[in-house]
Parts: C-alpha cells; sequence; structure tokens
C-alpha cells in the first residue's frame, strides 16, 4: 500500500477585520472571480443561525438591511495573488478574515479597501471604481452597443468552414434590424487545442482568406483560442516539452479539460519562460497580420495552475499577466475578450470579459450530468442570466461585460419567445450583443428581438433590490436619457409590476417587445422579460 506524504501549507498572508454591526445583521453579497456562480445560489443571501462561515472572492459585503449599515472589504489589487475572504459568524458577524496564498512572509500584501455606508450597491461601485484605477483599466468605450456573430452555440465543435460561410452570407444580406459588427469563428477549426494556426480538414480554406472575406464584407473578424494551454496530443507540446508548468516531479503538469480525446489533457505555459511569451506574441501577430481584430480568449483559469515553473520567485497571477500582457502588447489594437477569466488579474490587459457561466439551447440545462443539481448548475439561458445579474457592478468599470451570446431564434432552441427576451435583455443591460444565432433561418419577430439589443442600453444598470435568497427581478437605470426599468420576470407564475414602486410615471413605453404604450403597470407571464421606459 502507498502511502501519502502531506506537504505542509506554505505561509502567507493572513488579515483579520472585526465588525461592530447590530446582533440582527444577516446581509451577505459574495463575489466569485470568475463567470461560475456562487454556491450556494444566489450571492446575496440573508442568513441567521449560530456559529458559521461564508467565503468570497475579491471582495465581500455584510450588513444590517434594518438600520442600512454596510461594511465592505475588497482587494483593490491582484498582481502577485487573489485574495479571499471569509465571513465569521458567532451567533452574530464578528469578523471577515481575508487570505492572500501566494504573498510569502516578509512580501507587500494585494492592496485592500474597508468601505461603510448606507447602501451596499454603491459600496460595490465606490470598490470596482477603486479597483479598476489601481489595476491600470483605461478609459472604456461603450457609447455604442456591440454587436457580432459567434459560430459556437448553433455548430459548437463540429462545425465545418461551410457553416460559417453560409452565415457570412446571411449576415451580408440580413444587415437589418440586426448588423454584425464582428464574425467571430469559435472553437472547432484548428487541429488540437494549442495549435491554433493548424486548421483541420474540415476548413480548407487558409484563415487568412476567410478573414478576407469576412472584412471584405464590412465586419471584422474575429477568432478563439484558449492561448493559455495546449493538450498532450497536440504538436506545441511534441515540439516543446519543456515549455509547460511542472508538478513536484518536474514532469509537466495535465489536468482534465472538456475537449473530447485526444485533446482532453491540457497543459499550462509556463510564461516566465520568454520562449514561451514570444510564441504567444507570434501567435497572435501572425492572426492580426492575417485580419483578425477580435480575439476570443477561453479557458484563461487554466492559466493559473499552481506548480513549478521556470522563474521560482512567480506566481501563478503574476505568471498568468505575464502571459496576458505578451499578447496585449502584440496585438494592441485589438479587441480581447477574457472568456473563463479570473477577472481581477485580467484588469487592464483585457478589452471585454465574460461575466456569465456558458449559456445554451435551452433556457434549463437538460444535462444528465447536473441532473441532481440546481439547473443552475449546467449550461442554460436561466444560468447565464443569473451570474451576469450578479456582476452588475463590474459592467463597464472592469471591462465591457459579456452576457455570453443572445438566444433569440427559434430553430434548434429550445426555449420560448419570452424565454428569449429574457436572454436578450441581458445584451441591453450589458451593452454586448454577440448572437449564434442564424440569420438566413431565424424568424421575423426573433430578429427583431436582436435588433432591439442592438438600439437600446439601460445605462448604468444596478438591481432595484436584492431579496436575500433570491435573485434580483428589476434593475434600474436610464434609456435615452429616460428613466427605465429591466424586468426578467424569472418566476415559475405571473408577476404584476407597478411602476410608482419604481419611480415611473403613470404613462411608460415597453420597449422590448412589440413597442406598446402602458400605463400604471405590466403583467408578465412566467419566464417573460420587459423594458419599461418612461415617456
Amino acid at each position: 500500500m502507498q502511502t501519502t506524504v502531506w506537504q505542509p501549507e506554505t505561509a502567507c498572508y493572513r488579515a483579520s477585520l472585526p465588525l461592530d454591526l447590530p446582533p440582527e445583521a444577516t446581509f451577505v453579497c459574495r463575489n466569485n472571480n470568475n463567470m461560475a456562480p456562487s454556491v450556494p445560489n444566489p450571492n446575496v443571501c440573508t442568513l441567521g443561525g449560530m456559529d458559521w462561515t461564508m467565503d468570497s472572492q475579491d471582495v465581500i459585503v455584510v450588513g444590517d438591511a434594518a438600520t442600512k449599515r454596510y461594511v465592505l472589504a475588497g482587494a483593490l489589487t491582484a498582481k502577485r495573488s487573489m485574495s479571499y475572504f471569509t465571513l465569521i459568524r458567532k451567533g452574530r458577524f464578528v469578523g471577515i478574515s481575508v487570505i492572500q496564498p501566494f504573498i510569502k512572509p516578509g512580501e507587500k500584501p494585494e492592496e485592500l479597501l474597508v468601505l461603510e455606508g448606507s447602501d451596499w450597491r454603491d459600496l460595490l461601485l465606490q470598490y470596482a471604481d477603486a479597483a479598476a484605477a489601481k489595476m491600470g483599466v483605461g478609459p472604456i468605450e461603450a457609447s455604442r452597443n456591440l454587436t457580432g456573430y459567434c459560430t459556437w452555440y448553433y455548430y459548437y465543435a463540429d462545425v465545418s468552414e461551410k457553416n460559417l460561410l453560409d452565415n457570412l452570407s446571411a449576415l451580408k444580406k440580413n444587415r437589418s434590424p440586426y448588423a454584425a459588427q464582428v464574425v467571430q469563428i469559435d472553437d472547432g477549426y484548428q487541429t488540437h487545442q494549442g495549435d491554433w494556426l493548424d486548421q483541420r480538414d474540415a476548413w480548407p480554406t487558409p484563415l487568412k482568406d476567410i478573414a478576407g472575406e469576412i472584412t471584405a464584407a464590412g465586419m471584422e473578424a474575429g477568432i478563439w483560442t484558449m492561448p493559455m494551454l495546449a493538450s498532450t496530443a497536440s504538436r506545441v507540446f511534441r515540439e516543446h516539452p519543456d515549455w509547460f508548468v511542472k508538478d513536484a516531479g518536474g514532469e509537466p503538469l495535465a489536468v482534465q479539460g472538456w475537449s473530447p480525446p485526444p485533446d482532453n489533457h491540457w497543459l499550462c505555459l509556463d510564461a516566465t519562460i520568454p520562449a514561451v511569451q514570444e510564441h504567444l506574441a507570434s501567435v497572435f501577430r501572425t492572426f492580426r497580420s492575417w485580419g483578425y481584430t477580435y480575439f476570443k480568449m477561453d479557458g484563461l483559469g487554466y492559466g493559473l495552475a499552481p506548480g513549478r515553473r521556470h522563474d521560482p520567485d512567480a506566481t501563478p497571477v503574476s505568471a498568468f499577466r505575464l502571459a496576458l500582457k505578451a499578447i496585449r502588447d502584440a496585438v494592441p489594437d485589438a479587441t480581447l475578450l477574457g472568456c473563463c477569466p479570473p477577472f481581477m488579474p485580467c484588469l487592464g490587459l483585457v478589452d471585454n470579459c465574460r461575466v456569465s457561466g456558458d449559456t445554451s439551447r435551452y433556457y434549463n440545462s437538460p444535462s444528465p450530468a447536473f441532473a441532481n443539481f440546481d439547473s443552475d448548475n449546467g449550461c442554460s439561458i436561466r444560468n447565464a442570466m443569473h451570474v451576469t445579474m450578479a456582476n452588475w457592478w463590474k459592467f463597464d468599470r472592469w471591462f465591457r461585460c459579456d452576457p455570453d451570446t443572445l438566444m433569440a431564434r427559434q430553430d434548434n432552441a429550445f426555449y420560448t419567445y419570452g424565454e428569449a427576451k429574457m436572454s436578450v435583455l441581458t445584451g441591453i443591460i450589458t451593452g454586448v450583443c454577440i448572437t449564434s444565432d442564424n440569420l438566413g433561418t431565424i424568424a421575423p419577430d426573433r430578429l427583431a428581438l436582436l435588433g432591439r439589443a442592438q438600439n437600446l442600453r439601460l445605462r448604468d444598470a444596478k438591481p432595484f433590490e436584492w431579496p436575500g435568497n433570491y435573485w434580483p427581478q428589476v434593475f434600474e437605470g436610464t434609456v435615452d436619457g429616460r428613466k427605465a426599468v429591466a424586468i426578467f420576470n424569472d418566476c415559475d407564475h405571473e408577476m404584476a409590476y407597478e411602476f410608482e414602486k419604481y419611480g415611473l410615471p403613470e404613462e411608460c413605453d415597453e420597449l422590448l417587445d412589440v413597442p406598446s404604450a402602458r400605463k400604471r403597470k405590466i403583467i408578465l407571464p412566467s419566464h417573460d422579460a420587459a423594458l419599461i421606459v418612461a415617456r
């Protein structure tokens, strides 16, 4: 029988913050530093009981709703380590602890911020702005909604060159009411994960020529990669096995990926090796020379693999930022979209980030793998919508926030018209409105929904209220300078929404469906949505 020898934990930075809140305080708002939902959901909860702890990443807000006393503790930087917060309750909230696992004794810790105030939403917005400033986030241009087409959610990895070109033809012909700015090729063109410049047989035309066809049609060419990794089946691994993060025995450290065999074992590139930085830069410079200006960088969280690197002083976070900087410097004029990203280490180095879990052709996940769990654990419109909501305070503050592709079509789809409206509304509150719908087959009423996503934006969106242990249904903001609310009825029953409650006048316009005048209230069926704008 083999005996496992446990390794002692490396000493790291720890600190604590005592709390002086009323004994009745039960409000907690948590955060995840990636596009996955927190467990258990939702992120805002009100919990009593006796003794327990609750974890959050980057930032946590706790307080008492009755007295409107809230405390925020958050990390302002993530250059060498992430920050993990824990709320401690012993009959009442007694303190918040923080750990930064990759800060060694004597090293300068990541900067922290503590705020107090009467509105937890305002505290999160103040925190978002402060962290953006510390991490070097530049001005974010979001005056126009971003529109585009992505191959993934119609064809998935089976996409062929013909599929793309057929859709490109439809995108050229159907410029109204929805005009895609970007046409992005997703997973499925490459031979193996990691060999991004090598095309499989279903893609016989050089990617340079395909980019030329896209740009000739007046749209930007985009492409998908997972730049931080390569599979054990890849050419780059065969030719450069020394380029990867290693385990304790000095062998390349492989993890289980989501791709089917032989691409299912993934390795993390070691960006502390100068040749790896040049490899990353070379791949992106080549794509840029071919005409690609929009890059979806998936699987970024795998770039934080623990293990041995060429530079022994590097941490997973610092090495991750080296990789991103090499890419950013190689294509300074391109749009970089982080997907599966650790949010804070991306700050200042990417333009857009996915802020939701994967969407789906289904409103609720049908996957047998999640049969014993709430559907929010699987890929679904509902999950993507809820996780987008949880990240509302990042919208246009940390980056442009991508709610994943909008699902409006009626074919190759398993959701209702009302559920399509819910998906489309996530684009209206974020301003990123990419779709995978086939514009050659989409029905006119569904295409009209995409058109409204293109033209409407609820600016400065924030939850009107967030009752503990429920997802918010109403987000307030403005549309073209007019007071407005976006409503998501995710209940399994009809709901009535009184305009007066949200500070709206008696007469308003509903703009998400066929535009119409409404008076005093709107009654929404189950799984439906609306955009109510003051007249």
